[in-house]
Protein backbone atom coordinates (compact mmCIF):
# COMPACT_ATOMS: atom_id res chain seq x y z
CA UNK A 1 0.00 0.00 0.00
CA UNK A 2 1.39 3.53 -0.96
CA UNK A 3 1.45 5.58 2.12
CA UNK A 4 2.31 8.98 0.11
CA UNK A 5 -0.94 10.42 -0.71
CA UNK A 6 -4.67 8.53 0.89
CA UNK A 7 -7.66 9.95 0.70
CA UNK A 8 -9.65 7.46 3.24
CA UNK A 9 -13.67 6.68 3.31
CA UNK A 10 -13.29 5.86 6.78
CA UNK A 11 -16.54 3.10 8.36
CA UNK A 12 -15.50 1.17 10.49
CA UNK A 13 -17.59 2.31 13.47
CA UNK A 14 -19.37 0.07 15.70
CA UNK A 15 -20.65 0.89 18.87
CA UNK A 16 -21.54 4.43 17.80
CA UNK A 17 -24.13 2.86 15.25
CA UNK A 18 -25.30 -0.30 17.47
CA UNK A 19 -25.81 2.79 20.32
CA UNK A 20 -28.11 4.90 17.53
CA UNK A 21 -29.90 1.68 16.23
CA UNK A 22 -30.95 0.96 20.45
CA UNK A 23 -32.60 4.33 20.74
CA UNK A 24 -34.05 4.38 17.45
CA UNK A 25 -35.77 1.48 17.83
CA UNK A 26 -33.93 -0.46 14.43
CA UNK A 27 -32.61 -3.41 14.21
CA UNK A 28 -28.61 -4.05 14.53
CA UNK A 29 -28.93 -5.99 11.17
CA UNK A 30 -29.29 -3.36 9.12
CA UNK A 31 -25.74 -1.74 10.27
CA UNK A 32 -24.77 -4.08 7.11
CA UNK A 33 -27.31 -1.78 4.80
CA UNK A 34 -25.58 1.23 5.84
CA UNK A 35 -21.94 -0.02 5.31
CA UNK A 36 -23.00 -1.33 1.79
CA UNK A 37 -24.20 2.41 1.05
CA UNK A 38 -21.00 3.98 2.06
CA UNK A 39 -19.23 1.12 -0.31
CA UNK A 40 -21.45 2.29 -2.98
CA UNK A 41 -20.46 6.25 -2.35
CA UNK A 42 -16.76 5.23 -2.43
CA UNK A 43 -17.68 3.22 -6.08
CA UNK A 44 -18.98 5.85 -6.97
CA UNK A 45 -16.59 8.53 -6.11
CA UNK A 46 -13.96 6.31 -7.82
CA UNK A 47 -15.48 6.88 -11.07
CA UNK A 48 -16.07 10.64 -11.21
CA UNK A 49 -12.51 11.31 -9.68
CA UNK A 50 -8.61 10.72 -10.79
CA UNK A 51 -7.42 11.94 -7.26
CA UNK A 52 -9.72 8.70 -5.79
CA UNK A 53 -8.93 5.94 -8.08
CA UNK A 54 -4.98 6.93 -7.51
CA UNK A 55 -4.93 7.49 -3.70
CA UNK A 56 -8.94 6.19 -2.63
CA UNK A 57 -8.69 4.04 0.51
CA UNK A 58 -12.02 2.39 2.40
CA UNK A 59 -11.81 1.31 6.10
CA UNK A 60 -14.83 -1.21 7.27
CA UNK A 61 -15.06 -3.37 10.00
CA UNK A 62 -15.36 -7.50 9.91
CA UNK A 63 -18.72 -7.28 12.05
CA UNK A 64 -20.81 -5.45 9.93
CA UNK A 65 -19.34 -4.84 6.36
CA UNK A 66 -17.77 -8.25 5.91
CA UNK A 67 -19.40 -8.25 2.31
CA UNK A 68 -18.19 -4.92 1.46
CA UNK A 69 -14.78 -6.02 2.50
CA UNK A 70 -15.05 -8.54 0.03
CA UNK A 71 -16.51 -7.17 -2.96
CA UNK A 72 -14.06 -3.98 -2.55
CA UNK A 73 -11.11 -6.65 -2.76
CA UNK A 74 -12.66 -8.28 -5.42
CA UNK A 75 -12.83 -4.63 -6.93
CA UNK A 76 -9.03 -4.03 -6.28
CA UNK A 77 -10.16 -1.25 -3.80
CA UNK A 78 -7.27 -0.43 -0.99
CA UNK A 79 -9.35 -1.63 2.08
CA UNK A 80 -8.38 -2.36 5.81
CA UNK A 81 -10.47 -3.30 8.96
CA UNK A 82 -9.90 -2.46 12.54
CA UNK A 83 -8.38 -5.09 14.92
CA UNK A 84 -9.22 -3.65 18.16
CA UNK A 85 -12.25 -4.60 20.37
CA UNK A 86 -14.58 -1.77 19.53
CA UNK A 87 -15.51 0.77 22.89
CA UNK A 88 -13.14 -0.96 25.08
CA UNK A 89 -10.43 0.45 26.92
CA UNK A 90 -7.86 -0.79 27.18
CA UNK A 91 -6.97 -2.22 24.92
CA UNK A 92 -8.32 -5.44 23.65
CA UNK A 93 -8.40 -7.40 20.04
CA UNK A 94 -11.77 -7.90 18.40
CA UNK A 95 -10.98 -11.56 17.75
CA UNK A 96 -8.21 -13.99 18.67
CA UNK A 97 -5.72 -14.26 17.34
CA UNK A 98 -6.12 -10.67 16.40
CA UNK A 99 -5.32 -11.33 12.55
CA UNK A 100 -8.37 -13.49 11.93
CA UNK A 101 -10.11 -12.16 8.28
CA UNK A 102 -7.36 -9.92 7.97
CA UNK A 103 -4.29 -11.23 5.98
CA UNK A 104 -6.33 -10.48 2.68
CA UNK A 105 -6.37 -6.93 3.54
CA UNK A 106 -4.00 -3.77 2.21
CA UNK A 107 -4.00 -2.61 5.71
CA UNK A 108 -4.78 -3.63 9.60
CA UNK A 109 -6.27 -0.31 12.07
CA UNK A 110 -5.62 -0.08 15.80
CA UNK A 111 -7.24 3.02 17.91
CA UNK A 112 -5.74 3.33 20.66
CA UNK A 113 -6.15 6.07 23.91
CA UNK A 114 -3.65 7.60 25.61
CA UNK A 115 -2.75 10.39 28.32
CA UNK A 116 0.78 10.76 29.50
CA UNK A 117 -0.12 10.56 33.16
CA UNK A 118 -1.77 7.20 32.91
CA UNK A 119 0.46 4.51 34.74
CA UNK A 120 3.24 2.85 33.12
CA UNK A 121 1.65 -0.35 33.41
CA UNK A 122 -1.18 0.46 31.78
CA UNK A 123 0.73 2.13 28.94
CA UNK A 124 3.44 -0.35 28.58
CA UNK A 125 0.46 -3.61 28.10
CA UNK A 126 -1.09 -1.08 25.25
CA UNK A 127 2.37 -0.64 23.54
CA UNK A 128 3.42 -4.79 23.95
CA UNK A 129 -0.03 -5.03 22.39
CA UNK A 130 0.68 -3.04 19.71
CA UNK A 131 4.44 -4.69 19.04
CA UNK A 132 2.78 -8.11 18.51
CA UNK A 133 0.23 -6.35 15.98
CA UNK A 134 3.61 -4.43 14.34
CA UNK A 135 5.50 -8.18 13.96
CA UNK A 136 2.53 -9.75 12.21
CA UNK A 137 2.06 -6.54 9.83
CA UNK A 138 5.50 -6.47 9.36
CA UNK A 139 5.99 -10.53 8.59
CA UNK A 140 2.55 -10.15 6.48
CA UNK A 141 3.29 -7.76 4.96
CA UNK A 142 0.22 -5.72 5.61
CA UNK A 143 0.44 -2.04 5.89
CA UNK A 144 -0.02 -0.70 9.68
CA UNK A 145 -2.31 2.18 10.54
CA UNK A 146 -2.44 3.40 14.36
CA UNK A 147 -5.50 5.58 15.36
CA UNK A 148 -4.27 7.84 18.82
CA UNK A 149 -7.33 9.42 20.45
CA UNK A 150 -5.65 12.05 23.31
CA UNK A 151 -8.53 12.43 25.62
CA UNK A 152 -9.12 15.97 27.20
CA UNK A 153 -8.79 15.93 31.05
CA UNK A 154 -10.61 19.21 31.70
CA UNK A 155 -8.29 21.67 30.14
CA UNK A 156 -9.82 24.41 28.46
CA UNK A 157 -10.68 23.08 25.17
CA UNK A 158 -9.18 25.78 22.08
CA UNK A 159 -5.58 25.51 24.57
CA UNK A 160 -5.61 21.59 24.63
CA UNK A 161 -7.30 21.88 20.66
CA UNK A 162 -4.13 24.01 19.59
CA UNK A 163 -1.28 23.21 22.02
CA UNK A 164 -2.11 20.65 24.98
CA UNK A 165 -2.89 17.67 21.91
CA UNK A 166 -0.28 18.38 19.82
CA UNK A 167 2.22 18.23 22.59
CA UNK A 168 0.92 15.29 24.01
CA UNK A 169 0.92 13.59 20.27
CA UNK A 170 4.23 14.31 19.79
CA UNK A 171 5.67 13.35 23.33
CA UNK A 172 3.59 9.61 22.49
CA UNK A 173 4.92 9.64 18.75
CA UNK A 174 8.56 10.09 20.28
CA UNK A 175 8.10 7.45 22.94
CA UNK A 176 7.21 5.18 20.59
CA UNK A 177 10.15 5.48 18.16
CA UNK A 178 12.31 4.78 21.23
CA UNK A 179 10.08 1.71 22.37
CA UNK A 180 10.37 0.49 18.07
CA UNK A 181 6.28 0.99 17.74
CA UNK A 182 7.08 2.73 13.94
CA UNK A 183 3.49 2.08 12.43
CA UNK A 184 3.43 3.03 8.61
CA UNK A 185 0.19 5.61 9.41
CA UNK A 186 -0.71 7.46 12.46
CA UNK A 187 -3.91 8.33 12.58
CA UNK A 188 -4.62 11.65 14.22
CA UNK A 189 -7.42 14.33 15.13
CA UNK A 190 -6.57 17.79 13.64
CA UNK A 191 -5.87 20.91 15.10
CA UNK A 192 -6.66 24.06 13.62
CA UNK A 193 -3.24 25.72 14.83
CA UNK A 194 -0.02 25.98 12.18
CA UNK A 195 1.80 25.82 15.47
CA UNK A 196 0.41 22.80 17.11
CA UNK A 197 0.49 21.25 13.15
CA UNK A 198 3.97 21.71 12.87
CA UNK A 199 4.73 20.23 16.19
CA UNK A 200 3.45 16.78 15.64
CA UNK A 201 4.81 16.91 11.94
CA UNK A 202 8.84 17.43 13.42
CA UNK A 203 7.99 14.27 15.90
CA UNK A 204 6.86 12.01 13.17
CA UNK A 205 9.54 13.11 10.71
CA UNK A 206 11.85 11.95 13.59
CA UNK A 207 11.66 8.61 11.88
CA UNK A 208 11.61 8.71 7.49
CA UNK A 209 9.06 5.78 6.92
CA UNK A 210 5.62 7.00 8.81
CA UNK A 211 3.01 9.49 7.35
CA UNK A 212 0.25 10.74 9.40
CA UNK A 213 -4.08 10.94 7.79
CA UNK A 214 -6.25 13.41 9.66
CA UNK A 215 -9.08 11.51 11.18
CA UNK A 216 -12.75 13.58 11.38
CA UNK A 217 -14.62 13.24 14.35
CA UNK A 218 -17.85 13.72 12.84
CA UNK A 219 -17.00 17.34 12.42
CA UNK A 220 -18.49 20.09 10.41
CA UNK A 221 -17.07 21.00 6.98
CA UNK A 222 -15.58 24.93 8.48
CA UNK A 223 -13.62 22.65 10.98
CA UNK A 224 -11.91 20.18 8.74
CA UNK A 225 -11.34 22.67 6.34
CA UNK A 226 -9.09 24.57 9.09
CA UNK A 227 -7.19 21.04 9.99
CA UNK A 228 -6.48 20.77 6.55
CA UNK A 229 -5.30 24.84 6.47
CA UNK A 230 -3.31 23.98 9.14
CA UNK A 231 -1.45 20.26 8.07
CA UNK A 232 -1.64 19.28 4.59
CA UNK A 233 1.19 21.58 3.46
CA UNK A 234 2.82 19.72 6.14
CA UNK A 235 5.73 16.89 4.75
CA UNK A 236 3.95 14.33 7.05
CA UNK A 237 0.70 14.57 5.75
CA UNK A 238 -0.64 11.89 3.57
CA UNK A 239 -4.32 12.75 3.47
CA UNK A 240 -7.16 11.87 5.56
CA UNK A 241 -9.33 9.49 7.32
CA UNK A 242 -13.02 10.56 7.65
CA UNK A 243 -16.16 9.09 8.10
CA UNK A 244 -19.06 10.07 9.94
CA UNK A 245 -18.73 13.90 8.77
CA UNK A 246 -19.49 12.01 4.70
CA UNK A 247 -21.46 9.28 6.11
CA UNK A 248 -24.05 9.58 9.21
CA UNK A 249 -26.53 12.00 8.19
CA UNK A 250 -27.47 10.70 4.69
CA UNK A 251 -27.44 7.12 6.66
CA UNK A 252 -29.51 7.56 9.54
CA UNK A 253 -32.00 9.26 7.69
CA UNK A 254 -32.06 6.39 5.08
CA UNK A 255 -32.38 3.55 7.80
CA UNK A 256 -35.01 5.65 9.21
CA UNK A 257 -37.01 5.97 6.29
CA UNK A 258 -36.54 9.59 5.54
CA UNK A 259 -33.97 9.26 2.25
CA UNK A 260 -34.02 6.92 -0.32
CA UNK A 261 -30.87 5.00 -0.79
CA UNK A 262 -29.51 6.69 -3.79
CA UNK A 263 -29.94 9.91 -2.10
CA UNK A 264 -27.86 9.17 0.67
CA UNK A 265 -25.44 7.66 -1.71
CA UNK A 266 -25.03 10.52 -3.83
CA UNK A 267 -24.72 12.62 -0.81
CA UNK A 268 -22.05 10.67 0.66
CA UNK A 269 -20.08 10.69 -2.55
CA UNK A 270 -20.34 14.27 -3.19
CA UNK A 271 -18.99 14.92 0.29
CA UNK A 272 -16.49 12.16 0.37
CA UNK A 273 -15.15 14.27 -3.18
CA UNK A 274 -15.56 17.51 -1.79
CA UNK A 275 -13.10 16.72 1.07
CA UNK A 276 -10.44 15.01 -1.99
CA UNK A 277 -10.77 18.57 -3.67
CA UNK A 278 -10.23 20.43 -0.27
CA UNK A 279 -6.93 18.47 0.70
CA UNK A 280 -5.81 19.06 -2.91
CA UNK A 281 -6.31 22.65 -3.37
CA UNK A 282 -4.93 23.22 -0.29
CA UNK A 283 -1.75 20.74 -0.86
CA UNK A 284 -1.14 22.44 -4.19
CA UNK A 285 -1.21 26.00 -2.67
CA UNK A 286 1.68 25.25 -0.55
CA UNK A 287 3.53 23.77 -3.48
CA UNK A 288 3.07 20.10 -2.49
CA UNK A 289 2.56 17.16 -5.21
CA UNK A 290 -1.14 15.46 -5.08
Amino acid sequence: MDCSRIFMLASDHRWQWEEWCDGAGIARTRIGEAKALVFDAFLAARERSADVRRHGALLLDTVYAADSIAQARAAGVIVGAPVEKAGVFPLEWQSNPFHDGHAGNSFVKVLVRYRSEWSDAMTHAQLQKLLELQAWCRAQPVTLLIEIVIMRAGEPELEFEERGRPQLLAGLIRDAYARGLVPDLWKIEGTPSRDGAATIDHAIGEHPRPRQVILGKNADPATIAAWFDASAHLPSTAGFAIGRSVFWEPCTAYLSGRCPAPEAVETMTNRYLDLTAQFVERNRRSGGDV
